[in-house]
């Protein structure tokens, strides 16, 4: 079990994120939004499809009192892409048990995951999503199974010479 799971952002890419994160077997899973309207229909999606799942919806002003009994951090926003620098969150709300993934994929390292290392956190990079989508129609449209750990090297490549 993940055990309990804070995701920022309830969007498209929050939805996907979400349904997988319930998926794998998350505990808890608190989708927070600065739109809360949109967290709490996030929320009932979920339950729709996840009946026997925990989710709640909540506002990101309530990190401080959510992140202290967090196992994971998910970011599902946009903040961190290159045409949206900065942090999705105040960096100081990460400490060493919290294990943090980024959805953004460019840039691979983001400043929420260089935060997150500074603060010994534990961390995954946005290429995994973008590279395992990729995967998924790859199979689907071609029926061929791709070598997903190929295509991860070549995204590092790519964003390494980006």
């Amino acid at each position: 079990p993940l055990g309990t799971v804070v995701q920022l952002g309830a969007g498209g890419a929050g939805s996907a994120v979400a349904h997988a994160l319930v998926s794998q077997g998350v505990d808890n899973l608190v989708i927070a939004d600065m739109d809360l309207d949109r967290a709490q229909a996030r929320v009932e999606e979920i339950r729709r499809h996840h009946p026997e799942s925990t989710v709640e919806a909540s506002h990101v002003d309530k990190l401080p009192a959510l992140l202290p009994d967090a196992d994971g951090l998910v970011n599902c926003t946009p903040v961190g892409m290159a045409d949206h620098p900065g942090t999705p969150l105040e960096t100081s709300l990460l400490r060493p048990e919290l294990w943090v993934a980024d959805i953004v994929y460019r840039p691979l390292d983001t400043a929420l995951l260089q935060a997150a290392r500074e603060a010994g956190c534990r961390t995954l990079h946005g290429g995994h999503m973008a590279v395992y989508q990729a995967v998924d129609a790859f199979r689907l449209i071609t029926g061929i199974e791709p070598d997903a750990e190929r295509m991860l090297a070549h995204l590092r490549e790519l964003a390494a010479a980006g």
